[in-house]
This record gives structure tokens, C-alpha cells and sequence, in this order.
């Protein structure tokens, strides 16, 4: 038995060693939307087998318009993306979008999404369309500008959102102070 483990451990070091990756980088990532998996292998070219965080890593760009895509959970570990078009579909939850450090365009047009919170640190966005979401409140694109992220040349889209008194009276005009191109109904 003890030759056995000893085994199993040489052969799991020597794989994951021979990687140079480090251990956690080979960890498989689990991706419970089937949809958001294909669109995913497909930018990748990985058809089959597991994919983990090193496989997401590689990740710069995903285009996944209309596809009917429910659930982002597994995007988190794909750090390195810069353009996301996720455009027409049905998800509600973009908390997994907050790890993104490295993203500088998303497209949430046409989605359930209703909460922006997950972009308050993106600092590296420079262009947002979220056209004829559910979203109201926008307070987190200002605490992004804050913190040194939506600025001048930078680009807001809020056309057909039913933005709240608040975010029309006061956060608009911030982020248009801060140099941010806003479009959206009242502009």
C-alpha cells in the first residue's frame, strides 16, 4: 500500500512538475454552464478534457454573443481576459466578472443584469455597454472612477437602462466630469 501512494505521488509531481506550472495552476476549473463551457473550449481549441486554471489563464478574449449563456461561474479564473462580449443573454449575476483585473471592454447589452457592484474595482475598463439592462444604480462605476478607473476617453453606455434619480442627477454627470464618454436616454 505504501508503494502505491508513493507511487501515485512520484507520478502526480512528475506531471505536474514537468508542467512548470505551479500546483495551483493545474486545479480544474469547474464551469456548471454548459454554454459558457463550449464557448469557452472553443476559443481555447480544446474540445475535451479538463480544463484549468492554466488553460483559462490563456484566455484574452471571449465572444459569446446570444447564446444563452445563465450562469458565469468559472470566468473568475480567467484573469487575463481584456474583451468580453457577452451580449443578449439571459444571466443575472456578473460577481464572477470582479476578479477580471485585466478586462478593458464588456458587453452586458440585453442581459437580466440589475447589479454593477463586480466593476467597482476593474480599474483597467475603459469601455462598458450595458444598453437595455435592469440596471438603476450606477454608484459602483463612480467608486470605479475613484479609484483611478473610468476616466477621460472612456466610454459608458446606459442607453435603455431605467437609471434611478440618483445616477441621472448625480453619478452621470461625475463620470462626465471625469472625462467619461456616458450615452444613455436623457443624453
Amino acid at each position: 500500500m505504501k508503494r502505491t501512494v508513493t507511487a501515485i505521488a512520484l507520478v502526480i509531481a512528475m506531471v505536474f512538475g514537468a508542467t512548470g506550472c505551479p500546483v495551483n495552476y493545474a486545479i480544474i476549473v469547474s464551469i456548471p454552464d454548459p454554454v459558457l463551457e463550449a464557448a469557452i473550449r472553443a476559443e481555447l481549441g480544446m474540445p475535451l478534457g479538463f480544463l484549468t486554471r492554466a488553460d483559462l489563464l490563456r484566455l484574452r478574449q471571449l465572444d459569446s454573443r446570444g447564446t444563452g449563456i445563465s450562469d458565469l461561474t468559472g470566468l473568475e479564473n480567467a484573469t487575463n481576459l481584456t474583451f468580453l462580449d457577452l451580449s443578449g443573454n439571459p444571466f443575472s449575476d456578473i460577481t464572477p466578472i470582479a476578479s477580471l483585473v485585466n478586462l478593458l471592454n464588456l458587453n452586458i447589452d440585453g442581459t437580466d443584469v440589475f447589479e454593477l457592484s463586480a466593476l467597482a474595482g476593474l480599474i483597467n475598463l475603459d469601455s462598458l455597454s450595458a444598453c437595455g439592462t435592469l440596471v438603476t444604480d450606477i454608484q459602483p462605476l463612480v467608486t470605479n472612477s475613484v479609484n483611478g478607473g473610468l476616466g477621460t476617453g472612456d466610454f459608458v453606455n446606459l442607453t435603455c437602462s431605467e437609471l434611478s434619480d440618483q445616477a441621472n442627477d448625480f453619478d452621470i454627470p461625475f463620470l462626465q466630469s471625469a472625462g467619461v464618454n456616458v450615452v444613455c436616454c436623457g443624453s
